[in-house]
């Protein structure tokens, strides 16, 4: 992926885009980022350029950093552009939309993989070596070979990260029961103020990083989480039921 691809382009520079920008840049001849909102200062601290999306969807390696509701129109938009042979990757903390729409509006002149790195700028605000990535293969050709060696010795060798295989399907399933609760837990103690206390134990405090990381998440991607993940519902919904369950039995009392 570093050694034959020589190009990179990101498009999507918000937080978690510039986070690939930053580890990903040493790797690369060429990295090229681009955003709806203009973000030249950005790129210009991390020492990439700042181009339209046209060029960017042009380089050897697309890495779409884009939130889940956009993912389909950002990619039909791109599509004329990318060239061939070009590899496109999605960063979603969803698998299954992004998975199938690469699949199907994809060209097959072109390799494309389903990611999710289960880390985010917070979490890996002191590096990236020894967190996870999930990898979704998505297979275009059958006569073509898998380029999904290539891509696991790249993030375990060159990143350091831990690369977990898996489907779509298993993926969100589990994220449903994970990350997505995760916000809706955060976001509930969030709400609650639950930092406005001074005695404090060490549970409380890993539930105020909690609170501290989902904080700093967009909106947008709190709400694709839930409405873009087809388990994430019966997940929520089953939490719920189990917290008014124990607020009955406390009651009952």
């Amino acid at each position: 992926m570093g050694v034959k691809k020589k190009s990179l382009g990101i498009i999507g520079f918000g937080r978690f885009g510039q986070l690939a920008a930053k580890h990903l840049k040493k790797h690369f001849t060429e990295v090229f980022v681009s955003d709806h909102v203009d973000k030249r200062k950005e790129a210009g601290r991390l020492g990439v350029s700042f181009v339209a999306i046209d060029e960017c969807a042009g380089k050897d390696v697309v890495l779409l950093c884009v939130p889940i509701s956009s993912f389909r129109k950002v990619l039909k938009t791109i599509i004329p552009r990318l060239k061939a042979g070009a590899l496109v990757i999605d960063t979603c903390s969803v698998k299954e939309e992004p998975v199938r729409a690469m699949k199907e509006l994809i060209p097959n002149k072109c390799e494309c993989i389903g990611t999710h790195p289960l880390f985010g700028p917070d979490t890996a605000k002191d590096g990236v070596i020894g967190k996870k990535i999930v990898l979704c293969p998505v297979q275009k050709s059958a006569s073509r070979r898998s380029i999904m060696p290539h891509i696991k010795r790249f993030l375990t060798t060159k990143l350091g990260l831990t690369v977990i295989t898996t489907t779509p399907k298993e993926h969100d399933w589990q994220m449903a029961r994970s990350l997505a609760l995760i916000h809706i837990l955060g976001t509930a103690l969030l709400r609650t103020d639950v930092k406005r206390v001074n005695l404090t134990t060490p549970t409380h405090e890993r539930l105020v990083e909690l609170v501290d990381i989902v904080k700093n998440d967009s909106k947008q991607l709190a709400i694709d989480m839930q409405t873009h993940n087809r388990f994430a519902r019966k997940a929520r919904k089953d939490l719920i039921r189990e917290l008014k369950k124990i607020d009955g039995e406390l009651e009952a009392l």
